[in-house]
């Protein structure tokens, strides 16, 4: 079953858009921050937040405009600590300053990722070095922060959406239920901080391609390591033989277990974001067809599910 979209929403959004620069430009320029009057040029591609390059004194940042986002399950206060976390790691751009639902990070001179760009081979060892770096950060936390899993989060997105009068699959129920057969499958691990959100666009590789940063943190949580290396091959359509390559370098082997919990987790990664798909076609003024993307990811769940060779019995 295919969601269907609204064409009164699509209006309204369109009709919402058109100010919505103007309004965030002018509330980042208060910011007290800035040295002097600064220029601001809106970000392409953010599909939750809205991004603005902003040039200060000769000097470069990104400025996201976090509104409230909390029916995501998003915390700010949590997204802070574990940004900063991963920035005292090397692996993500410094955040400078927090101020009235904008965050400001330093602008990193690069090339923000395609899926092509992640499936590369070459340039998988380089990604998995990044995602051990983030999974040994204990060190670098200084601060409390939020448990992540995405059993319980399809549960709650579920949830949201139909308070929301979202339009849900038919088959919902049935999809939680599995998921939840799913979980118990999955077998003892050792919690870490993890992003939890690697697309492609949450991937920048610098100008010199010496550096590979992750950006957007609002998901990262302690979790299961094993769910970033799902997320990277749900969100960028690996193939069988990308994956054993993705989870060879990062266990330096594979081994049944690890190969039966990755691809359970990849089923759930793609049921998380078809739903967290699902909610924003009610909840965001973002230009970005939802409905479309919720379809797409409900699909790869399906087609995950129906690949996966793990029996999955009643408790």
């Amino acid at each position: 079953m295919s969601l269907a979209c609204s064409p009164d929403h699509d209006a309204s959004a369109r009709y919402h858009s058109m100010n919505t620069d103007r309004i965030h430009t002018q509330r980042i320029q208060t910011l007290s921050y800035w040295t002097r009057p600064v220029t601001i040029e809106p970000l392409p591609g953010g599909i939750t937040n809205h991004n603005y390059l902003v040039s200060d004194a000769g000097h470069l940042y990104v400025a996201r405009l976090c509104v409230d986002k909390t029916l995501l399950g998003i915390d700010r206060r949590n997204e802070v600590v574990c940004h900063r976390a991963a920035h005292a790691c090397g692996i993500a751009p410094e955040l400078v300053h927090q101020e009235d639902g904008v965050l400001v990070t330093q602008h990193v001179s690069g090339r923000t990722l395609a899926s092509e760009d992640v499936r590369d081979l070459a340039f998988i060892p380089r990604l998995v070095a990044v995602l051990q770096t983030l999974h040994e950060s204990w060190d670098a936390l200084t601060g409390e922060i939020l448990y992540f899993s995405p059993f319980q989060t399809a549960r709650t997105y579920a949830k949201t959406a139909a308070a929301l009068n979202a339009r849900l699959p038919g088959d919902i129920d049935r999809l939680l239920e599995d998921a939840g057969r799913l979980s118990r499958q999955l077998g003892l691990y050792v919690p870490v901080l993890c992003h939890n959100d690697l697309l492609a666009g949450n991937i920048i590789v610098e100008d010199n391609g010496d550096r590979v940063w992750l950006v957007d943190w609002e998901y990262a949580g302690i979790g299961h390591p094993l769910f970033d290396l799902a997320g990277v091959c749900a969100n960028n359509a690996f193939s069988e033989s990308q994956e054993l390559a993705l989870l060879g370098a990062y266990r330096g082997s594979v081994n049944e277990c690890d190969l039966r919990d990755l691809r359970i987790l990849k089923t759930m990664s793609s049921l998380r974001e078809a739903l967290w798909a699902v909610i924003q076609t009610v909840a965001s003024d973002i230009d970005f067809d939802y409905v479309r993307y919720a379809n797409e990811n409900f699909e790869a769940y399906r087609e995950a599910r129906r690949q996966l060779r793990v029996p999955v019995t009643a408790p």
